[in-house]
């Protein structure tokens, strides 16, 4: 089992940009549990646990983004874990 977190910089808060995020990890039926969220430097930080082919997915769409977002920058780190630290993926408004 993997985590990728990606910290995603540009115009990507109010643009939709996680609940865009959510959505495509429900609609592709992406086997990911996670969250995303905004942070206070303006970026978008995404955290998602699953397997290799779900988590390039994911970060392949992370690197456009909704059609109102201007992705610049994605940094990512990949870890192996042992357990799942979430139940499914959701939207956080921390």
């Amino acid at each position: 089992m993997l985590q990728m977190t990606l910290i995603i910089k540009g115009k990507v808060q109010r643009v939709g940009f996680r609940y865009s995020v959510a959505d495509f990890v429900i609609q592709e039926k992406l086997p990911l549990v996670g969250q995303v969220k905004n942070l206070a430097d303006g970026s978008v930080e995404v955290i998602a646990q699953g397997d290799l082919e779900a988590l390039k997915s994911l970060h392949r769409f992370c690197t456009k983004g909704p059609p109102r977002a201007e992705v610049r920058e994605v940094t990512q780190d990949l870890i192996q874990i042992t357990k799942l630290n979430f139940s499914e993926f959701y939207v956080s408004n921390d």
